[in-house]
């Protein structure tokens, strides 16, 4: 459950994080469907010791009374211990949960970037300021919340590392972070990295268990705050169990993100977007551009490029340099994409290209990457999360059409708009109920605040904004 002193050569297996009760996860592998590692399980009693440890590191230990500056000095460190593990850490990512070792390797090599860019945000936060204001002097202090947990999923380890942990701790909140389940392995390499890094007793605990184990920290009345990524009936869930307490919340949650397509947009350029920004990591992304919205007069010649687009991109071992498309997470994510291919056709959805398991592949999660076409708003696939690689092109009529399609759903987290004319493109970014969109690009900005609208969640992470979450305003009148 904590981590310890652990030497640096020393195993993975090793009691870098412990549980208390005799119960025991299987790690298993997507590639093979095999156990490849068994772990003890961290019960709700872990998770109480957990939060107890984070509690007195909150209350006693100089860590929120340390300055940004301080705490940033503290995160560097942690910051090289994950670059002297980078690779170690890549390798886990990949036996866990399938990416491919291109994905892992280049989606890692982002973060130390990103880790630094927020660790000098710290030094353009005002902490403590006093304001003239008509009725007197006031100080205005920004404060660390106190305990945070932060649940994560199993789609990106490192990048919940930096957009959620880091921040939080350079606020001065103590965390406790509650991996999936399924990041066994990933979990044992991030507490080594903390432990690499010498970060003080009971500031960063991960605890890696089931549900009844994220019920238990959420519900608990000595946790100030908890900042998720995951579906939106978990939000919900999670909601729900911190209103007893009125617990601060930052939900970033599901998405179902359009790519609109205007005019003559040219084909090869769009190509070059929307499979990147789609494809990766089986589209197992919450930003994934999971609907294309094409002029009627276009889907034809659409769909063509894309099926012959996705036709390139080879599927195989996540362990193999020539694979760019590995199998799915999770049993339950494979099964859950083979339903959503099954119901899209008793809908009525044309198949374009895929909607099988891979030849050759007999074993593993793996599913051919999907395109529907002639997809109407009411589909499941037009208005659900699949979080697999299966692809909805819509055709519209007109512009106002496209807008209504786009913002059809009960998402808003990321949307993309492709337009030869940037007034037009500009126009209808602003039109679209998404807490983030691209213009003839896909992705986000690791760097500027990231959330969605509706149902994808609250509140923002990365930037300063991001850090700004794990703080508290105090005021003290002066006179």
């Amino acid at each position: 459950m904590t981590a310890t002193t652990t030497p640096v050569n020393e195993a993975l297996d090793t009691a870098v994080i412990q549980a208390s009760g005799p119960e025991t996860y299987d790690v298993i592998s997507p590639a093979t469907e095999r156990v490849v590692k068994t772990y003890p399980l961290p019960n709700v009693e872990d998770a109480h010791t957990a939060v107890a440890a984070a509690r007195k590191a909150f209350d006693h230990s100089g860590w929120p009374r340390l300055s940004m500056a301080e705490r940033a000095e503290v995160l560097e460190r942690f910051c090289q211990a994950y670059e002297a593990r980078a690779e170690e850490f890549g390798a886990a990512w990949t036996e866990e949960s399938g990416p491919t070792v291109s994905h892992t390797r280049l989606l890692d090599s982002f973060v130390p970037g990103i880790w630094r860019y927020t660790l000098a945000l710290g030094g353009a936060i005002e902490l403590d300021e006093v304001r003239e204001l008509p009725d007197g002097r006031v100080r205005v202090l920004r404060e660390p919340t106190g305990v945070a947990v932060i649940i994560t999923t199993w789609n990106g380890p490192s990048l919940y590392l930096v957009t959620k942990v880091i921040p939080a701790l350079l606020a001065g909140c103590t965390v406790v972070m509650k991996p999936a389940v399924e990041s066994q392995i990933t979990s044992r390499v991030i507490a080594q990295m903390a432990s690499d890094a010498g970060l003080p007793e009971g500031v960063l605990t991960v605890v890696p268990g089931g549900v009844e184990v994220s019920q238990a920290l959420v519900s608990h009345p000595d946790v100030d705050k908890v900042s998720l990524t995951g579906s939106v009936g978990a939000g919900r869930a999670v909601m729900e169990s911190c209103a007893a307490n009125i617990t601060d919340v930052t939900l970033e949650l599901g998405g179902k993100s359009p790519a609109l397509v205007v005019g003559d947009f040219p084909l090869g350029k769009l190509l070059e977007a929307i499979v990147p920004g789609f494809l990766p990591f089986q589209g197992q992304v919450c930003v994934a551009l999971s609907r294309v919205l094409v002029p009627r007069e276009r889907q034809e010649e659409v769909i063509a490029g894309l099926a012959e687009a996705f036709g390139q991109w080879t599927i195989g071992s996540p362990l193999s340099e020539t694979s760019m498309l590995g199998p799915l997470g999770t049993a339950m994510q494979y099964q859950k994409v083979t339903n959503y291919i099954r119901v899209a056709h008793e809908q009525g959805a044309r198949l374009v290209a895929g909607g099988g398991r891979p030849a050759g592949l007999d074993e593993g999660f793996y599913v051919e990457p999907t395109i529907f076409a002639d997809v109407t708003p009411e589909m499941d696939i037009a208005r659900e999360e699949i979080f697999g690689p299966v692809l909805a092109v819509m055709p519209y009529d007109d512009l106002d059409e496209a807008i209504e399609i786009a913002n059809g759903t009960d998402y808003g987290l990321s949307a993309a708009v492709f337009a030869s004319d940037p007034a037009v493109a500009e126009n209808l970014a602003l039109r679209i109920d998404s807490g983030t969109v691209a213009i003839n690009s896909a992705g986000i900005s690791f760097f500027a605040p990231f959330g969605g609208t509706r149902k994808s969640g609250l509140g923002r992470e990365n930037g300063i904004e991001g850090i700004e979450e794990f703080l508290r305003y105090k005021a003290i009148k002066l006179g």
